[in-house]
């Protein structure tokens, strides 16, 4: 450990298991690179989570020969700033842009499905202008965090900008992905948030959302941003609080 990640884990932690160190569950990583079978001088880089404290971590793995002995050799660099929203701590538009790409890139070499859900939040200029910014802040964190409660681990939450979010479904039909949409919508509007009542020309906080798939609505990153948030627009133009699907 150099000084870096010693100042990072709050102390020296040379001789504890990796797993100890980095995580506050104490489980080994499913994704171990110390068991996978790789080469000297082959590396891995995998993206970590909620390490060292909540940060989202790179790390990069690479097998290496000390004195005729194999080792793994952890490179760390905390990309918390990069990634995230400042202030819901969902991933940004930037990452929505890089993922979304790997994500297309890799649909198309192992024919799998893939989709975009467009989230816009019902009259939240009402809910500014009546509650003020600050209060309006706390509903954006609020419902980052039910978005993230109510879909699948191997999903996505981006905020795009505003509020506007996008979640990233890997391997999802539209249909699939139709009733994650049905799900986020269901539960926001289902869950009392306070001073909706008087802000809100429907009393409820709610949710628009545009759904896009590919390969149906496109093959490129703009093509299915775009499909989905025309999608979106169509939801809210035909009266809000529901979920409408891109048209081919």
């Amino acid at each position: 450990m150099n000084e870096a990640l010693k100042d990072k884990v709050g102390r020296d932690a040379t001789g504890e298991k990796c797993f100890e160190v980095y995580k506050d569950d104490n489980v080994q990583c499913p994704f171990c690179p110390v068991k996978a079978e790789f080469p000297i001088g082959e590396s891995k880089t995998i993206e970590s989570n909620g390490a060292f404290g909540g940060k989202t971590v790179k790390i990069k793995h690479k097998a290496i020969e000390l004195s005729g002995e194999k080792y793994i050799l952890e490179i760390f660099e905390d990309i918390t700033d990069a990634i995230t929203d400042d202030l819901t701590g969902c991933y940004n538009r930037r990452k929505l842009k890089e993922d979304l790409k790997e994500e297309l890139e890799r649909s198309e070499r192992y024919n799998k499905n893939l989709s975009v859900l467009m989230i816009d939040i019902d009259w939240f200029k009402e809910y500014n202008d009546f509650h003020g910014h600050q209060e309006g802040d706390k509903l954006l964190i609020r419902l980052v965090r039910k978005f993230s409660y109510n879909i699948r681990l191997t999903d996505k939450l981006y905020r795009y900008g505003g509020e506007e979010f996008v979640v990233l479904l890997p391997e999802t039909s539209e249909e699939e992905a139709k009733e994650v949409a049905e799900k986020l919508r269901k539960k926001v509007a289902e869950k009392k948030f306070e001073g909706a009542e008087k802000s809100q020309p429907n009393r409820i906080i709610s949710v628009s959302i545009g759904l896009s798939s590919y390969p149906k609505n496109g093959s490129s990153s703009n093509e299915i941003i775009h499909a989905a948030d025309s999608a979106m627009y169509e939801a809210k133009s035909s009266g809000k609080n529901m979920v409408k699907v891109a048209k081919k």
